[in-house]
């Protein structure tokens, strides 16, 4: 297992300098299922968590092969987090000022981790080798960002990765430790030429590079690789082109290229629920939910999965199982499209979750008239692409317009929005403001559901200031007060997921 670890260290250079995408997956030798595990960074933080994670991996590759994908080392603290302190240090060596400290605590924080769980002594030289050899990488690159003042995507991308880099090599140590034969995987530089993630299909490319590098690097039939989270190079930037989260499409990713038969994704959580558990006390956990079901969960804000992440899983096909790290035998929710007609769910009136977001800003705009309402509607979109603000939601009319714009829309984005629609109408801006919806994949087939809604609403005495439904039934979303979002979420709740709809404490959302 060190020799393998070595060689794919030392491979990976001459290997992608020869690359070439492949198209055509390869027929499997070993008939024993796939199973790819993704493991998030506060999974990671501790000795003790780490256990947990071991015995897992254990659990799994006594009949399974399994392939672990992971994130840089977290804690709940989002300060102490391995990535949050990297950036920190190399923004102080922008600014000129010290960054060690912050080293220095990665550093530790890694060290503790092999001398408290590495007893062998080859294999604990070996990944402190590792620690320190990164480390010190980046401090040399830390020392030449006091010169250049300037982080460029990629300079951010170089500092970001190695958090995932210290962590599968420091992962695959604990691994071995425990006679369980991992070897570290280093994605960083997998791609030829930088991904272009514009592209539409890109990780089609992405997948096919993967294939070819994991068919060549590593014998998934003898070993455990144990696959950063991270993947370079990418155009503009891993976090531009891709977002926060990456960490769960290079599962994916990495799921598709090994024909997985399970994407496991272990988190500190049972899974999805009904509603919040932290702000609705009724919450059930849903065993089943559908990719497009979990793809909106994620939009309004629900740390599920990156969002790209279930259309690469489901496209091939892969399960997506999201399971608690502290509780290997709960069943977690599975992320998959149903076979055949998806169930009526009539006790919730098709209503799978309640959800909300907060800090929600909403542009209202109202037509001059000195357009036709087409140019009208042309302009203000233009407008947006050329500010490159996101929208959350529109309502609209012949010559009204409201938008709820998307959180990623900066205050100066905002003002440039507001200067330029004002010049082709009477344009305002409403703070404080929550998003609430019902999704479901169920309600298409529901009369009434909305209005069942609006009336739960109007008995807490709960103003909507904005509607939308789109064709697809999806989801029914409302804008209110914000002082009013937490009352309205157990109204809602109650209503469709209550007892007097025939719910106990299981879910009854299977087929």
């Amino acid at each position: 297992a060190v020799m393998m670890a070595f060689r794919i260290r030392c491979g990976n250079a001459a290997i992608l300098r020869t690359a070439r995408y492949l198209s055509i997956s390869t027929p499997r030798l070993d008939p024993s299922p796939i199973i790819v595990q993704k493991y998030g960074g506060t999974s990671l933080g501790t000795s003790e968590k780490l256990e947990k994670v071991v015995n897992i991996v254990s659990k799994f590759h006594a009949d399974n092969r399994v392939a672990c994908v992971v994130s840089a080392l977290s804690s709940h603290t989002k300060s102490e987090g391995t990535t949050t302190r990297l950036l920190m240090a190399a923004q102080n060596a922008v600014e000129q000022a010290p960054f060690h400290q912050f080293l220095d605590a990665i550093e530790d924080t890694h060290l503790d981790v092999v001398y408290t769980m590495l007893r062998k002594h080859e294999n604990r030289e070996l990944v402190k080798q590792h620690i320190v050899k990164e480390l010190r990488t980046v401090r040399r690159f830390c020392d030449s960002l006091t010169v250049i003042r300037e982080l460029s995507p990629r300079s951010h991308d170089m500092i970001t990765g190695c958090g995932e880099r210290l962590a599968a090599g420091l992962i695959a140590g604990v691994l071995r430790e425990y006679d369980i034969p991992a070897v570290y995987v280093n994605l960083s530089s997998l791609f030829r030429v930088p991904l272009d993630t514009t592209k539409t299909g890109y990780h089609r490319e992405a997948t096919a590079a993967l294939r070819q590098f994991l068919e060549r690097e590593v014998d998934i039939d003898g070993v455990v690789p144990v696959i950063t989270g991270y993947m370079g190079d990418i155009d503009n930037g891993i976090i531009n082109g891709i977002g926060r989260g990456y960490s769960d499409l290079t599962a994916a990713l990495v799921a598709a290229a090994l024909q997985a038969d399970a994407l496991q994704v272990w988190k500190e959580s049972d899974g999805i629920f009904t509603g919040n558990p932290t702000k609705i006390e009724t919450a059930r956990l849903l065993h089943h939910v559908t990719p497009r079901e979990a793809s909106e969960l994620t939009y309004f804000g629900n740390e599920v999965l990156h969002p790209f992440t279930m259309e690469c899983a489901i496209e091939a096909a892969i399960p997506i199982h999201i399971l608690n790290t502290f509780k290997i035998d709960s069943p977690g929710t599975v992320v998959e499209a149903y076979k055949g007609k998806v169930p009526q769910r009539p006790a919730t009136w098709g209503v799978t979750a309640v959800v909300s977001k907060k800090e929600v800003r909403v542009i209202n705009l109202t037509s001059n008239r000195m357009m036709s309402s087409h140019s009208y509607f042309a302009k203000v979109f233009q407008i947006f692409e050329r500010v490159g603000a996101k929208v959350d939601l529109i309502s609209t009319a012949e010559t009204n317009l409201s938008i709820a714009v998307h959180e990623s829309v900066t205050e100066d984005m905002l003002d440039e929005l507001v200067s330029q629609l004002s010049l082709i109408g009477d344009c305002g801006v409403a703070k404080n403001r929550a998003i609430v919806a019902i999704i479901g994949e169920g309600m298409k087939s529901q009369v009434g559901v909305a209005s069942r809604l609006f009336d739960c609403l109007a008995k807490e005495g709960i103003n909507l200031e904005m509607i939308a439904q789109g064709a697809s039934e999806l989801n029914v979303t409302a804008v209110i007060e914000e002082s009013a979002v937490d009352k309205a979420i157990h109204a809602i709740h109650t209503e469709f997921m209550g007892p007097q709809n025939g719910h106990d404490n299981e879910d009854t959302d299977q087929e």
